[in-house]
């Protein structure tokens, strides 16, 4: 049972019991609230500021050695960056050169605000971080795998293949191939008599009379035909180069080499013309494989940059009127 509150009053000098006041009530409630929240937020400051548990200090020490290797992840992955920008210029130069075509621009494209970011603390952007170079990683080496596996099986050179490889017809048989110069290339061309398509066995460079032509590669004279005729390759050269590669060098105005002469490659063996089926002075170049006619360009990869093997080949797809 509630028990009776009395005061004492000086004027009637009794004392007498103390009616409910909402004022007081209110009022008295209100400073208890008011203690209790102050009461709390002094415990909340004294435990954020001063009192430390174990996983709070664990986060701290990993917090700041994240700090400490920020600047040295940095440097290691700008040096990773340059790295793989080196390692895709060198791969797209291969492609380039023993495939006839660009690498496609998807090979390890770079997100250029991930590649130049500053690594932060927050968990979130850390893990983005790590997983773009994570991405990164495994694609360099799943084409890594891959061409190591192309360059193994497919383009292992023995010992005995030196000798053949150093007499592969690999420079121009010109001494500046401009891709100007490439009239028509190796395929389906426009028989420039007849109007009708016709199997282009060469390329065409055109040249004026009397520029000297080149020995491809290292071999021997197997053949060379002169002709008044017009029709046919005119004057032309074979050269056996050995393993059943032969270089054929056509419309030619003069010839300087004879029958069964050791060639060197690079060798002045004649001077461009315009002899046989020819409607402009111009060199036709061919290379035959096992009596089977090739394109040129592929066996052209010597003093020629990846940059201008690439237009030439380009140029030589074209489909137009070859000149013989």
């Amino acid at each position: 049972m509630r028990q009776t509150e009395f005061r004492f009053n000086p004027k009637t000098l009794r004392y007498e019991p103390v009616g409910f006041s909402f004022w007081r009530f209110g009022l008295t409630l209100f400073t208890y609230l008011t203690f209790g929240f102050l009461f709390f937020i002094g415990l909340n400051l004294l435990q954020n500021f001063l009192i430390e548990t174990k996983l709070e200090k664990e986060l701290i020490a990993e917090n700041n050695a994240l700090i400490e290797y920020k600047a040295v992840l940095t440097a290691q992955i700008a040096e990773s960056n340059s790295s793989l920008d080196k390692l895709k210029t060198e791969e797209a130069h291969l492609n380039e050169k023993l495939f006839e075509v660009p690498e496609e621009e998807t090979t390890l494209q770079r997100n250029d605000d991930l590649a130049s970011f500053q690594l932060e603390t927050a968990n979130d952007l850390f893990d983005k971080r790590i997983l773009f170079i994570e991405e990164r990683l495994n694609t360099l080496n799943t084409k890594a795998k891959k061409y190591r596996q192309i360059f193994t099986n497919k383009l292992t050179v023995k010992k005995a293949d030196v000798t053949r490889l150093a007499n592969l017809p690999s420079i121009a048989p010109v001494k500046e191939l401009m891709t100007e110069n490439l009239v028509s290339g190796f395929g389906i061309r426009i028989n420039p008599f007849h109007k009708g398509n016709y199997h282009h066995d060469g390329i065409d460079i055109a040249l004026t009379k009397g520029t000297e032509v080149l020995a491809a590669g290292n071999g021997k004279v197997a053949s060379y035909g002169l002709s008044n005729l017009e029709g046919g390759y005119g004057n032309y050269i074979e050269i056996d180069h050995g393993n059943g590669i032969i270089s054929r060098y056509s419309h030619l105005e003069k010839i300087s080499v004879t029958w069964g002469q050791k060639i060197s490659q690079g060798q002045v063996i004649a001077l461009s013309g315009s002899s046989g089926g020819s409607v402009a002075p111009h060199l036709h170049f061919e290379v035959i494989n096992n009596g089977e006619s090739q394109d040129p360009l592929i066996y052209m990869v010597e003093g020629i940059n990846p940059a201008q093997h690439l237009q030439l080949v380009v140029k030589s797809k074209i489909k137009n009127q070859s000149l013989d």
